[in-house]
This record gives C-alpha cells, structure tokens and sequence, in this order.
C-alpha cells in the first residue's frame, strides 16, 4: 500500500496548490508537481497541464526531489521483490537474512521519500510565511505531500517489521530457538 501511495504522489501533479490567485479568475485552481504544472477550472472536466518550465526544471533541488523520488520507488520495488524471494512461502525454509535486507531497504526507501516530501513542504511554507513572496506565488501545500508523507510513514514502518521479523524464530547464534510449549497437529 505504501508503495501505491507513493507511486501516485510521484505522479500526480498537486505537491503545492493555489486557490483564488490574485489577478485571475476566482474559478482557476493552480498546482504544480514535480513534472508539470495545472491549470484547473471549475467549467472546464480536467485539468489543462504542461511540462514545468525549462528554468525550473532544471533548478537543482527539483532534479534532487525527482532523482529521490524515483530512486525511493525503485528501492521500494527492489526491496519487495527481495521480500518476496527471501520469504519463499513455496518452499520453506525462508531466507531470514534475505527478508532483513528487504526490510531495511524498504525503510531506507520509505525514509528517502519523506525526505523529498519534507524538503518540498519546507519550501513551501517558507515561501508562505516570507513576507517578500508575491500574492501570486504563496502556493500551500498539496494532496501529494501528504499522500508522500502517508506512504513514506507506512514503508518504514513495514520495513523495521520485515527487519525485526526474522530474528524471532532464531536464537542469538543462528539455531532454532526452542518452542516455549509442545504443539501436536
């Protein structure tokens, strides 16, 4: 689930949003994502996008969200295929180790993506609170963040319990650990 978040937060373009922007019709929504940015009337079905402009595009923390955005989606996806060939329900027994790699990918990606989402809503509000920012330019914090910020929170999460999830049938040097009671099937 975490991944489907981000993977939807990565590609909708609503990381900031503007409401009612000065000098333009009260009717127009404004928001911008990491690839384009959208113009969205009330009258009008869907939004009308373009690519972000070239200036912007090119300005060196939007290419560190991008290249951390998408890093953390091929983590993710790394991190759950290990997950899955490490559990190996098909034939047992499971790779523990594989299982706690996965896991502390999966954090790591989960981490890195609430980071970027971090970073993007600190822009944000500081460009809301600086005195200096036009009318126009006082964008808020859009759906994705929090979308970012929901599916980073729940792969670190799943990823401490497929890291901490091996060690509970072991012991301490790699045996068995012995059932605390007999269980007769």
């Amino acid at each position: 689930m975490g991944w489907v978040l981000l993977l939807a937060a990565t590609a909708a373009p609503r990381w900031r949003e503007l409401h009612e922007r000065p000098g333009f019709p009260r009717d127009l929504s404004f928001s911008d994502g990491l690839w384009e940015s959208c113009v969205e009337a009330l009258a009008q079905p869907g939004p009308a996008c373009r690519t972000l402009p070239e200036d912007t595009a090119r300005f060196w923390p939007m290419r560190v969200l991008r290249a951390a955005t998408v890093g953390s989606l091929l983590l993710g996806a790394l991190a759950y295929g290990l997950a899955v060939l490490g559990a190996r329900w098909w034939a047992p027994p499971p790779r523990h180790n594989l299982v706690a790699a996965a896991g502390l990918l999966l954090a790591l990606a989960g981490a890195l993506y609430l980071g970027a989402a971090a970073y993007m809503a600190h822009r944000v509000l500081e460009d809301l609170a600086d005195p200096q920012t036009p009318p126009a330019d006082r964008f808020h914090l859009g759906t994705c963040l929090y979308l970012g910020w929901s599916g980073g929170g729940t792969e670190v999460l799943a990823g401490v319990c497929l890291a901490t999830s091996f060690c509970r049938n072991r012991g301490l040097v790699g045996q068995a650990a012995a059932a605390p009671y007999e269980v007769d099937y």
